[in-house]
């Protein structure tokens, strides 16, 4: 049997109550040629038998205890047969043509190695939210990456020979690890963006990113220190960023007491 063009790997664990749409969601993209990797990461409510009963062969479900989401992650990357690798969360829903243009993207740029659409905020109930894009260019991409992490981790497509060169997933900055993948990934490859929203993001109290928030700061501040001293990031600094950009990078670089680097920013922002 011939590899899929895409494995979409899908951790969860108690997830039933958003899963069958996230699943239909990808089951419905234009883009059919994937596997769906679904890692069950110990769960204990309708979770198993909501994927029992999908009668659709590229689902492959891969059980194990419960380990947390890095683990669940790499196993899916263990099994992942695809050139590219997918992420999506089991309460978030991808709109149709998502997978063909993320994967087109990729297809005419071999030296990008992560690509990411617009995302729309959604509520419980799928209402809309908030619009989030970002600029198709790499250096911007790397100036916001010092700022904070401007991806939504289940809208990435991403080679998946970037992320096993990167060293795969770790759990050395707790829940921000996304943020220190894509950090790795851009020492050797550029970034990307697909203009239009083809990801929508559910935001519920129940959601990973609402928990234990004090430890993903922490931690996630921790990560920032080392980015603003990576030459792969620091050398985008400078490249004429837009005046909001700007006036952010200034006041993070003053705040670290890289002077020379904000005087970079001031005179580029002229």
């Amino acid at each position: 049997m011939s590899a899929p063009r895409v494995s979409v790997l899908l951790p969860v664990r108690d997830g039933a109550r958003f899963l069958r749409e996230a699943l239909d969601s990808v089951l419905a993209q234009t883009l059919a040629d994937f596997e769906l990797l679904v890692v069950d990461d110990g769960s204990t409510d309708e979770t198993p038998e909501i994927l029992a009963s999908v009668g659709d062969e590229r689902l492959r479900v891969l059980r194990q205890e419960p380990a947390g989401l890095v683990a669940a992650l790499e196993r899916g990357i263990g099994e992942a047969r695809a050139p590219y690798l997918a992420r999506m969360d089991a309460d978030d829903v991808s709109l149709p043509r998502r997978l063909e243009r993320q994967v087109a993207f990729l297809d005419q740029r071999s030296h990008v190695a992560l690509v990411v659409p617009g995302v729309e905020s959604i509520d419980e109930a799928g209402r809309p939210g908030r619009r989030v894009t970002v600029p198709d260019d790499d250096a911007a991409l790397r100036r916001r990456l010092l700022l904070r992490n401007p991806f939504t981790h289940g809208a990435v497509v991403v080679r998946a020979a970037a992320v096993r060169q990167a060293g795969g997933y770790r759990a050395d900055y707790g829940a921000n690890e996304d943020y220190d993948l894509w950090r790795r990934i851009a020492r050797d490859w550029k970034l990307g963006a697909v203009p239009g929203v083809l990801y929508r993001y559910r935001e519920h109290s129940g959601a990973v990113t609402r928990s234990r928030v004090d430890e993903r700061v922490e931690s996630r501040e921790r990560l920032r220190d080392e980015l603003w001293r990576d030459p792969a990031l620091l050398g985008a600094v400078g490249r004429d960023p837009d005046p909001l950009e700007a006036r952010a990078l200034l006041r993070e670089a003053v705040r670290r007491r890289r002077l020379g680097l904000a005087l970079r920013v001031l005179v580029r922002s002229q």
